[in-house]
Formats: C-alpha cells, structure tokens, sequence
C-alpha cells in the first residue's frame, strides 16, 4: 500500500515524536511511505524519527513553486477548487478560516505533486486541524480515500469536524473522551473509532530490584513541554514541601515551551535549584533508553484542565515509563485515567501539591506496591498501546476504507 502522513512538522522539531513508531512501522511493514510536515519547522532532535527523511516532501507553506501550482490546479479544474473553497468558508469564526486559507495552496500543490509522481492509496493525517484540511483537499482533488488521528486540542479547535468526518473514510481518536466529544459535535458515530496511539515496546518490561538511585536519591522526571496543560507549577509546589520535610529528591524537568521562563522564576523563588534540573529538549530515542536503563525512579505527570477546557489525550510519556517499568505518577484529567486504571499508577486529583507529594512518598517507600504497579503497567501497555498490536490494526483501517 502507497500511504501518505500528513503531519505538523515530523521529522522536524520536537513536538510529535509519538507519531514515529506508527509511520516507522508502516515502512518496516514493506509499505511506501510520503510523509508531508505541513511545515518543516526546527532541526531533527528525534533520532529516530530522521530515517523519515528520505520519505519527506519537505516544503513550506508557502512559496512561489506552491502559489504557481495552485493557479494551475484552479485553471485545470476550477469547479473541484471552487467546491473545496465554499466547503472551507464553512469554518466557524475567522481565526479558523485563516488557518485553512493559509494551507489551501499546498494542498493543492501536493495534488500536483502526485499527479505527476505517485498517487497514493490512502492519506492519513495526525491532526483534524488544518493537517487534516490538507488531506481533505488532496483526496477530494485525486479522488482517493483519506482518514485523521484526533487527539485533544485539535478536537477542541473543531475545525470544520462535521464536514471532515462527512468526507474521511474514518476518524481514529485515541481515547474515549476524543470520540465521546466528536460524536457530540457531529452527532454520528459509524466512523469515529477508538485506537489507542501504538509505541515501540520491548518484550520484557524491566524488574526493579530498588526504588532508589544508588546513592539514596529519588530521581523523577518530568517529560513534558512547558504548556499550561501539563501543570509543571504544581509539581514545583510539591517538590517544595518534600524538601522542606528534609526528602532526598531530584527532579529533572525534560522538554521546552511557552512556559520555561515562568517555571525557572518559580523554583528560583522556592529555593528549589539544587534540587531541579531542566534538561531542555532531549532526543525522544535517548529518552527512552534512558528509561530503559533506570535513571529515573519514577515519572510525573500532574496534569490538569485548564480554564478554556483543554485537556490530555493519553500521554505517550506515559506510556512509555510503564513499559519501562518505571512507576508513574499522575492526574485523573482527560485521558488518563483510561491508560492508568487497575492499579498501574498512583494517580490524584489536579492542581493538588499535596497530593502529588504523597503519591510520591507513596513509590517513594511501598515497595511491595511499587513492584505490583510495575507489573500491573507493563502487562496494560503491552495489551493495549504496543505499535506492533496497534500498527497492524491502522493498517488494515486504511485497506479496507
């Protein structure tokens, strides 16, 4: 199968290493892949994400090569544009209109593109924002069938979801709450399915044999960028009253965002900088094998729903610290809940310092807990989120679409 990804920006920057293990799968699989960032923003950090380069159409958004393109396409078939366009003038506010208007050109310059190279079989792209505005467009253009992964925020945008859902062969979200709020706003439920975002797994998830670094120290780690969802400052705060009851705690904080700087002021003002560390943007292939080697004693996530509604998906990070049998500590907010059920996690309410800071005394000190959560995590990722269970199963959704 000829399969196009349409994606944000993967291969480039660090914001969507979660889509590497499916697209990887898919070429290991024997499948030709394209692989389209809708703009190729940033270097390669994710290592293993770069054998995608040699599958990437990379150009900008827009150029003189992409607004030649699309007066040729309007000229060649002005009906189809003219259709596509009323169809993007459906878009709920203008903020939302821009945004497609601002995409329209290359998606029909990609149209081009593959009329004169290799039409694929199928299109599928990571977002059911303007990713998924492009797909829309080259299908209807090439007349083949396109699907979407929706995750959280690209749902709450609901950037023209009826009328993507109307058109797509299938809609994949990635947890329940997704396609719960999908159905709602379409008020159809035949193509909305529940698959759960694949990662790379191995086989064994690994035995802890201490819940502490060699030297005493309770080393966790944050991997997340510095968005207001993921709640960085109330991990600070409970970081704060472990060190203030003289707990041997590190904290490194891995990933960039809007909010570092505010973040940096706060452990500052708390005094905390002996005992945080921000490690900035690491490769999503070094992460995860230091994970595997048990550098971290556990991972945080305190993630919370912020005042406009946004919330998690399920985390990948997550996913992967179970896999690597390193306990997890978390919120119950968006979907996290449906990835940490059955006593794989120690999981509290949002916005609670003190609660985090009990969960974390809690893998700090319950060993005989700690062990059974670990098993408890890794048979639930290995179950329910391992690329080579969900990989096949995306693959078969587009065959048959």
């Amino acid at each position: 199968m000829n399969i196009c990804f349409i994606t944000r920006s993967m291969p480039f920057g660090k914001f969507e290493a979660f889509v590497i293990p499916e697209i990887r799968y898919a070429m290991q699989a024997g499948h030709r892949v394209t692989v389209v960032p809708l703009r190729a923003e940033g270097a390669i950090i994710h290592q293993d994400g770069a054998e995608m380069l040699k599958n990437t159409v990379n150009k900008p958004l827009l150029s003189i090569e992409i607004i030649g393109a699309a007066i040729m396409e309007t000229i060649k078939q002005p009906i189809k544009v003219f259709k596509l366009l009323q169809k993007i003038f459906h878009s709920r506010n203008t903020t939302i209109l821009l945004q497609n208007l601002a995409v329209f050109p290359k998606a029909l310059w990609l149209a081009r593109h593959f009329r004169s190279t290799t039409v694929p079989d199928h299109i599928h792209a990571y977002w059911i924002s303007t990713a998924a505005t492009i797909a829309m467009v080259v299908a209807a253009i090439l007349q083949i069938p396109w699907s979407v992964t929706a995750h959280r925020g690209d749902i709450a945008m609901n950037n023209l979801i009826a009328e993507k859902v109307s058109d797509s062969r299938f809609v994949r979200c990635i947890n329940e709450n997704g396609a719960t709020e999908i159905k709602e706003i379409t008020g159809k439920t035949d193509k909305v399915q529940v698959l759960h975002l694949g990662v790379e797994i191995r086989e064994e998830t690994p035995q802890r044999k201490r819940l502490r670094q060699a030297d005493g120290t309770f080393r966790v780690l944050m991997p997340a960028n510095f968005s207001p969802v993921k709640g960085h400052v109330y991990l600070i705060q409970a970081m704060q009253l472990l060190c203030q009851q003289g707990v041997n705690i590190q904290l490194d904080l891995a990933g960039e965002g809007e909010l570092r700087q505010i973040i940096q002021q706060q452990v500052v003002d708390y005094k905390l900088a002996s005992h945080i560390s921000f490690l900035g943007e690491i490769s999503h292939a070094s992460l995860l094998s230091k994970l595997w080697e048990g550098q971290w004693d556990c991972v945080a996530l305190p993630s919370i729903v912020t005042a406009d509604g946004a919330k998690e998906g399920i985390p990948v990070s997550l996913m992967e610290a179970m896999a690597a049998g390193i306990p997890v500590v978390s919120t119950r907010t968006g979907g996290i809940p449906e990835l940490c059920g059955n006593e794989t996690a120690v999981l509290v309410k949002e916005k609670d310092p003190q609660a985090l800071a009990e969960a974390l005394l809690i893998v700090m000190n319950d060993q005989e807990r700690v062990l059974r959560m670990i098993v408890s995590a890794g048979s639930r990722v290995q179950d329910g989120f391992n690329v080579n269970a969900i990989g096949p199963r995306l693959l078969q959704m587009m065959k048959t679409s």
